[in-house]
This record gives C-alpha cells, sequence and structure tokens, in this order.
C-alpha cells in the first residue's frame, strides 16, 4: 500500500508533467524531507523543467559584486506581552514591512515558534531576577518569507516595563543601475557558452549562503535537492562563477563579517566568533588569524560609550 505521503507526491508529479505537456515550464514541485528515489525523480522533473523554460525564456544573470558589507545595529522595543512598541527604521528595511504592519504587532508574527517560544523563555527570566541582558537566536520572517536567524540580546529598560531586542546585521551593498548593467553586459560576453538560468540558481546558492552564516553549511548533496538541482551543477557553476569553491566562500565570508563586526562595534569578541557560526573561540581565533594574518584581539575597536 502506497503511503500517504507518496501518494501526494505522484500527484504533484502527475499534475507537473501534464502541465509541462500544455506548454507551462514554470512550475516547479516541492521539495520534501524524504530522501529516496521519488524524490530524486522529482528533483529531475524539476531540472527538465528548468531546461525547458530556458530554452523559450531568457532571463536572470549572476551579480558577484553584490555582497554583504555593511553592518547595522537594530533595536525593536516591546512591552511586556511582547507587542512591538517602536522600532529603529532599519529594522523595517531589514524585514522590509512598513510601519502600519509592524508597530503594534505582536513580536511572534515575524519570528518563527521556536523563536518566539526561545523569547518567552528569556523575558520571563528577566522578569523574574535582576540580569543586565539575556541572549537569544532569533529567526525572523521577512516580507519575502525569508527566514533569517541572527543573534539577540534581550534587555530591561530602566524604570519601565518595556525591553528592547537588539541585534547586529549587515546589509547588502549594491552597485548602482549603471555599473550593474555594464557588469551584466561584460559577464554575458565573457560567459557565452553559460546557461542564464544557471548563473540565476548560483545568485541564489550565493545569496542563500550570505544569508545564513551563522548556520552549519549543508552538505553539497543537501544543498542541490534544496536548489532543485544536481551536485555537479551547484558544485562547478559556483566555481565558474566565483572562482572558489562553496566551502571556501562560505569560511571566508564568516570571516570577514567577523572582521567588520570587530572594528565597527563593542560586541565581546566571544559574541562575534558565534555570531559568525564558530562556537569554539579558539578555532575561530585561529582561522581569524590564519586568513588575516593577525588575532581577533589584535584589532582597533571602537571605544565603549
Amino acid at each position: 500500500m502506497i503511503e500517504p505521503h507518496n501518494k501526494e507526491r505522484v500527484v504533484a508529479i502527475h499534475k507537473m508533467l501534464f502541465e509541462m505537456a500544455r506548454g507551462n515550464f514554470s512550475g516547479r514541485i516541492p521539495l520534501s524531507s524524504h530522501d529516496d528515489a521519488l524524490e530524486t525523480l522529482v528533483v529531475l522533473i524539476n531540472m527538465v523543467a528548468e531546461e525547458m523554460k530556458e530554452s523559450i525564456f531568457h532571463t536572470g544573470y549572476v551579480n558577484p559584486h553584490r555582497g554583504q558589507r555593511l553592518i547595522s545595529h537594530m533595536s525593536i522595543i516591546m512591552d511586556m506581552f511582547g507587542t512591538i512598541k517602536s522600532a529603529t527604521p532599519n529594522v523595517l528595511s531589514f524585514l522590509g514591512y512598513p510601519e502600519a504592519d509592524f508597530i503594534e504587532q505582536p513580536i511572534q508574527t515575524f519570528i518563527t515558534e521556536t523563536s518566539y517560544e526561545q523569547l518567552d523563555l528569556e523575558k520571563a527570566t528577566l522578569e523574574g531576577s535582576t540580569p543586565i541582558q539575556r541572549a537569544a537566536l532569533i529567526q525572523f520572517h521577512t516580507k519575502d518569507q525569508i527566514m533569517v536567524a541572527t543573534q539577540c540580546t534581550l534587555s530591561p529598560l530602566s524604570n519601565r516595563s518595556e525591553m528592547v531586542l537588539s541585534f547586529v546585521t549587515t546589509f547588502p551593498q549594491e552597485k548602482n543601475n549603471a555599473t550593474a548593467s555594464n557588469e551584466t553586459e561584460i559577464i554575458t560576453k565573457k560567459q557565452p557558452g553559460t546557461r542564464r538560468s544557471d548563473a540565476q540558481l548560483i545568485q541564489k546558492l550565493y545569496d542563500y549562503i550570505l544569508a545564513h552564516l551563522e548556520e552549519p553549511l549543508p552538505s553539497i548533496k543537501k544543498l542541490a535537492l534544496q536548489f532543485g538541482t544536481n551536485e555537479f551543477k551547484i558544485k562547478e557553476g559556483f566555481r565558474y562563477f566565483f572562482k572558489t569553491s562553496i566551502y571556501k566562500f562560505y569560511t571566508e565570508e564568516r570571516l570577514k563579517r567577523a572582521h567588520l563586526m570587530i572594528r565597527q562595534t563593542t560586541i565581546p569578541l566571544k559574541n562575534i566568533a558565534s555570531m559568525n557560526g564558530y562556537h569554539d573561540y579558539p578555532n575561530f581565533s585561529k582561522a581569524f588569524k590564519k586568513y588575516f594574518g593577525q588575532a581577533p584581539n589584535t584589532l582597533t575597536r571602537p571605544e565603549m560609550e
């Protein structure tokens, strides 16, 4: 007897094949958590649809000059019930919500259920004692439904019942439109044999890595399943566009982000290491020194206010 979850996947495959027969190659079959032959078939069908669409529609290009370079401090003020009372403007830009949809809304609307439980626990700890602050890893949902994890600090306000949720993150630094247009033309000329859909796929992988520097990098196999392609395409495609391996890029970007945070903030070094995926400070210090030629604690830092 076919399991219910397999029946749903078979139905989804039938629908996808029917749409492709009608000439619609824009759909994709959602990937599941099952690692079996049926899931492999789903990935292959998605790849065929991608290739068929590319033969008709030519869209997308990779921008290797887009990266996270600007560090920003953000704060959200909440009352004791978790209702957002105020926030710094960059929070709204970071999450993509207009002020009217964010202020006076419960914080749980914008974070995962697990994050809300963790935040509630830390809030209760603050209410029951007199520590200066508590730390928690919070996963936010942007308006585009992208999940962003960041290490946050929860602190009480003096003589008030409100609390401040603060964190540090980075923004993409974009080229202007004229520069981006020129880069697109250059990339197209240099790579005449490269499908632009491949470039678009690698751009998505690039953006994903930069958005999840605090987390362990998934295996190449899991990344391939997540992006609906095969291991060879993402490994060789990434190396083709960025002249480096996926893992090396991930490691170097974590260290570069940590370097910026050390130079531009007063956050303790151990916290910076943790916020960039290193939960063992000696390993972080060793990797940092190997890459930059100096230990983290030798860098010049801003003075404490």
